[in-house]
């Protein structure tokens, strides 16, 4: 089964950890998961969104104050969810992992987990929850294909030895390049998506003031604290002192000497993949990192500008 998985970006962290729960299903080949993270640079949220819960047999969802305060998760997904259940096409699971008020919305009328709902961060191990997850999902699985006259048995049986290969290669400035369009287009989407989540909470502001294919301008307030903050994240190849693929800094300014030395990631690659850097003069490490991951700590840190955490 294909099971869609919805979740606030402020909750990426139990997304990981409910994939590696998931990970002995997977391997099963007993269900696969999609997220967000599955749309391709230059893809139609929207579309690309609608597509995969067409398509999907299962509606995971990751429940949590954020997620009932997202405009997207909840009026969109989990709303677009709750209507094909109503059809028969889809099952809605719901995970709650923060307390919320989540009894009071339609979730209320569907058997939640862990445990009937018991919040994850309420749990004194985590793992012992995101365990009782996996085990229900593995019940139902395994009575949907019974339905359908599928054995378990013989899913798991493969019929060849699995392995992985990969095979070295030569990456020239046009995979470079090609590779930093992409990164910065999910860098882009990524603030676009976590502003519009920012905007739903009570005395946050975000605006998306400027955008081509080589940056992005933000403002975000704080009414609560009179509190404002902008950055400017710009792709380049030289800021004037070391190689630089992408930078960022907290002024609306996007000239190249306004950039602090230490807000710096460079294109690295290996014999195999390219892969993203932290470059700064003083910050430098050798972290493999994701355009999604350099996303998140970007936004972090701009967000705490304004005392949101």
């Amino acid at each position: 089964m294909k099971a869609f998985i919805s979740y606030s970006h402020k909750d990426v962290g139990y997304l990981d950890k409910l994939t590696v729960h998931l990970a002995q299903i997977k391997r099963e080949g007993l269900i696969t998961e999609w997220t967000d993270q599955e749309i391709t640079a230059g893809s139609s949220l929207d579309d690309s969104i609608s597509s995969a819960l067409s398509s999907s047999q299962l509606f995971i969802s990751i429940v949590s104050p954020d997620y009932i305060a997202s405009h997207y998760c909840y009026e969109k997904e989990f709303t677009t969810a709750l209507k094909l259940q109503e059809e028969g096409r889809i099952t809605v699971i719901p995970i709650i992992v923060e307390p919320c008020d989540w009894k009071s919305t339609p979730m209320g009328a569907i058997k939640a987990l862990p445990d009937d709902g018991k919040p994850v961060s309420e749990w004194t191990n985590p793992n012992n929850a995101f365990a009782k997850v996996a085990q229900e999902i593995r019940k139902l699985l395994n009575i949907g294909m019974a339905n359908q006259g599928i054995t378990v048995d013989h899913i798991k049986q493969p019929t060849s030895p699995g392995r992985n290969y990969r095979a070295e290669k030569i990456f020239t400035e046009v995979d470079r390049l090609n590779f930093k369009e992409k990164s910065f287009e999910v860098i882009k989407n990524y603030f676009k998506l976590a502003m519009s989540e920012f905007n739903g909470i009570e005395n946050l502001q975000a605006k998306l003031l400027d955008e081509d294919k080589k940056f992005i301008t933000c403002l975000i307030s704080n009414k609560g604290n009179l509190k404002d903050a902008y950055i400017t994240i710009s792709v380049s190849n030289e800021d004037g002192f070391r190689h630089s693929d992408l930078n960022y800094n907290f002024t609306k300014n996007r000239t190249q000497n306004t950039f602090s030395l230490d807000n710096i990631f460079s294109i690295e690659h290996d014999n195999y993949e390219l892969f993203w850097q932290l470059s700064g003069m003083h910050s430098r490490n050798e972290e493999r990192l994701t355009d999604k991951q350099i996303a998140e700590r970007i936004w972090n840190e701009f967000i705490a500008q304004v005392g949101v955490s």
